[in-house]
């Protein structure tokens, strides 16, 4: 069986521009139930918190805020934002990268 639990993990593994086309699909037209033995629908805003809880990998931080991996390597170097380190893997937190892209509109 389905469930919303499998959904929401099998949309973590996408990429995050078709996490966001998913997310539009949601909202525009909702998810229907086609049996009553279904569990509930997935929760929008419980699925967005669940998305912004888990950390943008260094590839998806880039593609977020539209520059290059080399750049957002060079401002986390520079201080410019704040990465967290994971062995070699830079991770950003999403609440960081949004604050981030709203105050330098980058």
């Amino acid at each position: 069986m389905l469930t919303a639990e499998k959904v929401i993990k099998e949309i973590y593994r996408l990429p995050l521009e078709e996490r966001e086309k998913i997310a539009s699909h949601i909202i525009l037209f909702g998810i229907k139930i086609p049996r009553d033995n279904v569990p509930e629908p997935l929760n929008l805003e419980d699925w967005q918190n669940e998305l912004s809880a888990k950390p943008f990998s260094l590839a998806e931080a880039s593609e977020y805020l539209g520059i290059s991996t080399v750049t957002l390597r060079r401002w986390v170097k520079e201080g410019r934002l704040p990465a967290y380190k994971l062995g070699r893997a830079y991770t950003f937190e999403v609440k960081e990268l949004k604050n981030f892209k709203r105050s330098h509109r980058v």
